[in-house]
């Protein structure tokens, strides 16, 4: 790269290509990056020529003009020359640091990758990785994609070079930039089934402890509290990470169980909650003085029936909890019949609409509204008889599935099983009668 056929920028970027494309490692004597970089900071001094000497026609046509180095390209050479990698690497971060929000984003990410690429020279990425990436994450505002991308690169680099010890630290440096500026879902793969493999795959792959288990599904959780599906989900994943014994001594927890057990409580779409009621941190809450009204109401939804429901809205203090957490009781009141069709669906195939009109306490001329809505819910599958009044019911969801369950999944196989045997015996039969 000769410094009287190309300007500093376009040399910038030239070496950003080479080293993109494993051309240039930091082992090269050959392209001076320090040079290059401090020249893209404080470009080079145009100068008069030398006196003419030899050279090509083309040669003299390109050098009409040479350059000097700048005085910052000096001090920072001069800088390299005495080892003094630490202060020079301040100098030059400060400086691509002043000029992020101005210059063109492909030059920041060009000058970026040489300071990187310097910073394996010195071998200092170690040290000034993590420092680094909290520069990069110190704005939401300015360019937060470039900031992303840039975050990105470092963390390629800790898989590159083995760094095990800062990756996970990385990690959520990553994570939490991208929550706080929503570029999360691409990063972990938009779709919530995605998103969710992408964050066990980490957890898998890396063997994560414990607390950093907790730590990432936390921030996972605190980016989609406004989405009711991914909230149920990510709680699922983040509140079984705790005993429950922790719910009075973390704040962070109990603000987390609190705001997914109203997401869920307010979605109309969040119909069965039995896995969310099993969790003995959310069961904890039975004992909590300031939300066991909470509690009780998941345990509700999650297994009992519309008459459960009207009893417990019937005392004093829960239409001011209602008010004050933003319950609403229209929502509550539809959830929970829709959901004692599925109770009642699940212990008889035939229901009279006078038994549905009971349970749910509606006229019977509403009993059909409830049916279909019910179905498309896909709480159940079932058919009506109008001349008959009857409901008869297909196939239900299953509210909760416990020990009785699993019994009952127990029976219908042993069944199904002696069925296919019925079926077999009757073929293996015909086979030998027809034989004979």
């Amino acid at each position: 790269y000769s410094r009287c056929t190309r300007p500093a920028t376009a040399a910038l970027r030239g070496l950003s290509d080479m080293i993109a494309a494993g051309i240039i490692f930091k082992t090269s004597d050959e392209l001076d990056f320090v040079s290059e970089l401090a020249g893209w900071v404080s470009p080079p001094t145009q100068t008069a020529p030398a006196p003419a000497a030899e050279s090509t026609e083309g040669e003299a046509a390109g050098c009409a003009q040479t350059e000097a180095l700048s005085a910052f390209q000096q001090e920072c050479l001069a800088a390299e020359a005495r080892g003094e990698f630490e202060p020079l690497y301040v100098k030059l971060s400060a400086a691509l640091a002043e000029r992020f929000g101005t210059e063109p984003e492909a030059d920041i990410e060009c000058a970026y990758t040489l300071l990187v690429q310097l910073l394996l020279k010195w071998e200092l990425l170690p040290s000034k990785l993590l420092p680094l990436a909290d520069e990069l994450c110190s704005s939401t505002d300015e360019r937060p994609q470039l900031r992303r991308n840039l975050l990105l690169s470092l963390h390629s680099l800790v898989q590159q070079y083995e760094l095990l010890e800062m990756r996970f630290a990385l990690l959520m440096k990553l994570v939490r930039y991208c929550s706080a500026t929503q570029l999360l879902d691409p990063l972990l793969g938009g779709a919530l089934n995605k998103r969710t493999a992408t964050v066990e795959t980490w957890v898998r792959e890396w063997e994560l402890g414990l607390e950093q288990k907790r730590e990432l599904w936390g921030v996972v959780f605190d980016a989609y509290v406004d989405d009711s599906a991914a909230t149920y989900e990510n709680a699922l994943k983040y509140l079984p990470l705790h005993d429950a014994s922790m719910l009075q001594s973390d704040p962070q927890l109990r603000q987390r169980l609190v705001q997914a057990l109203l997401v869920t409580l307010r979605s109309p779409a969040l119909l069965n909650c039995d896995k969310l009621a099993q969790l003995p941190v959310v069961q904890q809450l039975s004992a909590d003085d300031e939300y066991k009204l909470l509690g009780r109401l998941l345990q509700i939804c999650a297994r009992e029936m519309y008459t459960d429901y009207e009893a417990f809205y019937a005392q004093p203090e829960v239409h001011s909890f209602f008010e004050q957490h933003a319950l609403s009781h229209e929502a509550c009141t539809r959830k929970m019949r829709l959901l004692t069709i599925v109770s009642l669906g699940q212990t008889h195939k035939e229901l009279g609409y006078d038994a549905i009109a009971s349970a749910l306490e509606v006229p019977k001329d509403q009993v059909e509204a409830w049916v279909v809505d019910a179905i498309a819910s896909e709480l159940l599958c079932a058919k009506m008889d109008q001349a008959r009044e009857v409901v008869v019911v297909n196939m239900c969801l299953e509210r909760e599935f416990g020990m009785q369950q699993w019994e009952t999944l127990k029976i219908s196989l042993t069944q199904w099983g002696e069925s296919v045997q019925g079926l077999l015996q009757v073929v293996v039969g015909s086979r030998l009668a027809a034989a004979q």
